[in-house]
């Protein structure tokens, strides 16, 4: 389109610079000069000449041609621009219209995790993911901005892929400078916390340190990509805003997972490439192991509890314990247990807190007892099976000191942790600068395979084979890091630019029905993103023709219609204007698998 208009207007020129020019005229004598500077007398000559007379047919059809390319262009102008002005009107009002954080399947709730806090002295949080948060001391008030204090519930959630991100109904769209862009997201978070069930703020010039682990596209010539940033989601703006860069650093290539497809014309080179990073892998964790094997640390000593005056205590003969037939790990807690029966005067017992039987019950139940039979669970708790007649218990109990047997046995722990803290010390030592050897040796093996992959991808592409659209191909396992300032929804994403291609868009079922005023889903493959526009008829779509690409939206009666990309491959790249014959699957939805079944299929 801009060359034609460069040629057009560089004709338009070459016209307007066809004059008939003189290259050194005969300059005019002064006499020729005086004789022409009576300009009154030229312009009485001008006014009393007769007037050359033109055919008035020859003007009307001059005017009136001149009036039809006018009205032919006018409808040309109201035709594209009114039309295409006016789908980009609707699109933006459907949109404005809509809650802008919109679920489209309502019974799908989104699934937090829950970290229980201690508001006074923090901590760090680690998600299944990898992911941590850190979280400061003091970091929470109420709504009058006073500190709080006691426990505090951290709800959390993760979303990393084109599923979350639909399912969660938030907009991946980011305006800048009137420019509409798609942001491709290298992992989403939405952060918030409660007390006793009532939300709370963060606490003035707090904030929570995020290290949000995700996968993302990386060319094969990079080791990071560029251009990821940390976004904020303004709700009450309707917008994301730009907080500060990501602070990404590779942690490892989640190529090692990844199903390969073995219709890729690069099937061989990745699976080359995915088999030395998987033997690379074990030998990191076989490696790994033996050096946790050469430096084994003690068991941390156990801290004694002290006998509560208020609690309900009691006492048990060791001799009532004691089995002779105990083997394995039931002989081992036994020996333990004559330990610390011979090393204290009175071994005392009470229950666990939180138990379901009341110390009331218990006395009144089992105050005495035919049989009993004890098991250790960890290094606090243990199980104590009871038994009166017909009537039996089991409990978890935790030994208690008193007196002089607590002091005693605190003196011991101190001494004794004291010992153990040390040796640790010079066992992570050890361990960390073992451990960094490895992975230097293992990194420089990763950039080797890694160079053999980018020459064989280059070595492809020199065979004169297209693979512009397999820039992206290999996944990394990243951190992004970044300081959530505040409750709410972050993201780390890079904005994508418009795609240049588009086409007029109409879109029917099955059955033929035309399928209007619905919000349609588009996710590029290649990108880790969701663009959601105004599906009907007439609409613009832009997407990348070179891509996998997936269409999507839900019908009235809760179901999923979709294009698969099979169908977007069969569109020709020629046409400006397509119709979508949307699928519906007949499958009830109840919760996310049955979403990614449908759109994985």
């Amino acid at each position: 389109m801009y060359f034609g208009r460069t040629v057009a207007y560089q004709n338009q020129i070459n016209m307007k610079k066809n004059y008939n020019i003189h290259l050194n005229p005969k300059r005019l004598s002064k006499e020729e000069i005086e004789r022409h500077k009576d300009f009154d007398a030229l312009l009485a000559k001008y006014r009393s000449a007769p007037k050359p007379r033109q055919p008035i047919i020859r003007r009307l059809a001059i005017i009136g041609a001149a009036l039809a390319v006018a009205a032919s262009v006018a409808i040309l102008l109201f035709a594209y621009f009114g039309n295409n002005g006016n789908y980009e009107a609707r699109d933006k009002a459907h949109f404005a219209a809509l809650n802008y954080i919109n679920p489209p399947i309502p019974q799908v709730k989104p699934s937090f995790a829950s970290f229980q806090v201690n508001a006074t002295k923090g901590g760090i949080y680690e998600y299944p993911s990898g992911s941590k948060l850190i979280v400061p001391a003091a970091a929470f008030s109420d709504q009058n901005g006073q500190a709080i204090e006691g426990e505090v519930v951290i709800r959390y959630r993760e979303m990393h892929d084109f599923v979350d991100f639909f399912l969660s109904g938030i907009p991946m769209t980011y305006d800048s400078a009137g420019v509409k862009y798609t942001l491709e997201s290298a992992g989403m978070i939405e952060i918030f916390a409660e007390q006793d069930g009532k939300k709370v703020r963060m606490a003035p010039g707090k904030s929570i340190d995020v290290e949000l682990v995700s996968n993302v596209n990386t060319p094969p010539r990079m080791n990071v990509p560029p251009g990821y940033n940390i976004y904020k989601l303004d709700t009450e703006k309707r917008n994301w805003a730009y907080q500060v860069i990501d602070r990404m650093e590779v942690l490892e290539d989640g190529f090692l997972g990844e199903k390969l497809d073995e219709n890729d014309p690069l099937f061989p080179a990745k699976k080359e490439f995915q088999e030395k990073l998987q033997a690379i892998q074990i030998n990191k964790e076989t490696e790994l192991a033996k050096i946790n094997a050469a430096h084994p640390l003690a068991k941390r000593p156990v801290r004694p509890a002290q006998a509560d005056p208020n609690d309900y205590v009691f006492d048990l003969d060791f001799k009532d314990l004691k089995n002779p037939d105990a083997t394995g790990e039931l002989a081992a807690a036994q020996n333990e247990l004559a330990e610390m029966y011979r090393q204290y005067e009175k071994m005392l017992w009470k229950l666990k807190p939180n138990s379901p039987v009341s110390t009331a019950q218990l006395q009144q139940r089992f105050s005495e007892v035919t049989g009993l039979s004890i098991r250790k669970l960890n290094s606090r708790d243990y199980e104590l099976s009871l038994k009166k007649g017909n009537d039996a218990l089991t409990i978890v109990v935790n030994p208690v000191l008193s007196g002089n047997d607590y002091e005693n046995a605190l003196a011991d722990f101190n001494r004794d942790f004291d010992r153990w803290e040390k040796a640790k010390k010079e066992r992570d030592a050890k361990l960390a600068a073992q451990k960094a050897a490895l992975e230097k040796q293992l990194k420089e093996e990763r950039r080797l395979a890694q160079l053999a992959f980018n020459e064989k991808i280059k070595e492809l592409r020199a065979n004169g084979l297209d693979y512009a659209a397999t820039e992206e191909i290999i996944k990394k396992k990243v951190v992004n890091r970044f300081t959530a300032t505040g409750f709410g929804i972050w993201n780390c994403d890079r904005p994508i630019p418009p795609e240049m291609m588009m086409l007029a868009a109409n879109f029917k079922d099955e059955n033929g029905k035309t399928l209007e005023n619905k919000t349609a889903y588009l996710v590029d493959k290649s990108r880790n993103t969701v663009y959601q526009f105004l599906a009907e008829n007439g609409a613009r779509l832009r997407y990348n023709k070179n891509s996998d690409n997936l269409l999507w939206m839900v019908t009235g009666d809760n179901k999923i219609a979709v294009f698969r990309p099979e169908k977007f491959k069969a569109i020709a790249k020629e046409t400006d204007e397509h119709t979508f014959v949307m699928q519906t699957i007949d499958k009830e939805i109840k919760d996310e698998k049955d979403v990614r079944d449908i759109l994985y299929l």
